[in-house]
């Protein structure tokens, strides 16, 4: 008897994303399958989860490399195909979840034509702005594995605007947009906000990697201007590390002690909850977002948040939960952090609403129905 959910995802030992959502559908009694094909070997065992249901298990397979499999859509595929084939016994898998379009999706896909059994996927930020935008060569593909899919699950608001806008209706009727959770720390230690009157020092967070596409070079040069007009009594709060910028990012906060507080990475929730305690603003300009967790973890601890149009949470709550940016280069950050410190107090963050809509338990139940959905 089939009975088992097939999760296909490249990214499991990358995201904690994946472990929180398969935990909880652990909990509801789902036999699972995780399979996370792997480029570095160091990955194996990583969000590894102590399953209670009778069945369930996480492959780690090494297989990928760097080089070939990045360039040769695909050759990966294929290869991902013949392993995944040789590992799981395909007459007990009920339903598959790809939780990417194209590369756990390709997969899929193919599964499905010879085995006969549905799948949903998920779609990504890497799926939209690098795979769709840039490998014209495979749209095609891509449009058959939306068509044959049972459901396509969009992680944000933004990504409906862009499906709508480019496929046909019989793609659009399978949509659903599910947010991702939180970790129940961030729920359960949520703040209400209350904006701070006559704030002598005005303090703003991010939390992040070192990457080009996060933009916190540009919030420090940003930062940098701005405290030198009109006085303005700034200090800006870094959490993270890793990625190309690090040297440039590091020689900013070395220059200016004053302007720009270091914590280093930081794994202990209750040592971040402390630092999101302490101030006022979350900022985080990135060019592309899937969704953004960090978001939402400000938000439940209070702070109202710059992000960016149409990427990540974009589109999620009507109400006044902070600014956002559209090019997200200097002068534009600039111009929105002086707006968020004098419209400090008109922000309106829905806290029992965040808690009830990033709830992973709340969350497995929704896609426990999909998964059943005839």
């Amino acid at each position: 008897m089939r009975n088992i959910i097939l999760h296909i995802t490249n990214d499991y030992s990358g995201s904690t994303v994946y472990m929180n959502l398969i935990s909880e559908l652990d909990n509801l009694g789902i036999p699972q399958i995780v399979y996370n094909p792997i480029r570095d070997p160091n990955r194996i065992g990583k969000n590894a989860i102590d399953f209670k249901t009778e069945g369930s298990k996480i492959i780690y397979s090494s297989i990928l490399n760097y080089h070939i499999d990045r360039l040769l859509y695909s050759w990966k595929i294929k290869k991902i195909l013949k392993d995944i084939e040789s590992k799981v016994d395909f007459s007990k898998v009920n339903l598959i979840h790809a939780h990417t379009w194209y590369s756990d999706g390709g997969v899929a896909y193919l599964l499905s034509k010879k085995y006969n059994i549905p799948y949903i996927i998920a779609v990504r930020n890497t799926d939209l702005n690098v795979h769709y935008k840039y490998f014209v060569h495979h749209r095609r593909l891509g449009y058959k594995i939306l068509e044959s899919a049972k459901e396509i699950i969009l992680i944000g608001e933004y990504q409906n605007k862009f499906f709508k806008n480019n496929f046909e209706d019989n793609i659009y009727s399978k949509i659903k947009v599910i947010p991702n959770g939180v970790n129940n720390f961030w729920i359960d230690n949520s703040k209400i906000f209350k904006p701070e009157k006559d704030i002598n020092k005005f303090k703003i967070l991010y939390v992040g990697t070192f990457i080009k596409r996060k933009k916190l070079l540009e919030l420090q040069q940003a930062v940098i201007e701005l405290s030198k007009i009109n006085n303005s009594k700034l200090e800006l709060h870094i959490v993270g590390e890793g990625g190309k910028q690090t040297k440039k990012i590091l020689k900013f906060i070395q220059k200016y002690p004053k302007l720009f507080i270091y914590h280093g990475k930081v794994d202990q929730k209750e040592k971040l909850e402390k630092i999101y305690n302490n101030c006022h603003i979350f900022v985080m300009p990135s060019k592309y977002e899937t969704f953004g967790l960090v978001y939402i973890e400000a938000l439940l601890q209070g702070l109202p948040i710059l992000y960016t149009k149409d990427e990540g949470i974009d589109g999620l709550y009507s109400e006044k939960i902070g600014d956002k940016v559209s090019i997200g280069n200097v002068e534009e950050i600039k111009k929105k952090i002086l707006k968020m410190v004098n419209d400090y107090s008109s922000y309106d963050i829905p806290t029992e609403k965040l808690k009830e809509n990033h709830n992973w338990t709340n969350l497995a139940l929704i896609y426990n129905k999909i998964y059943n959905e005839k």
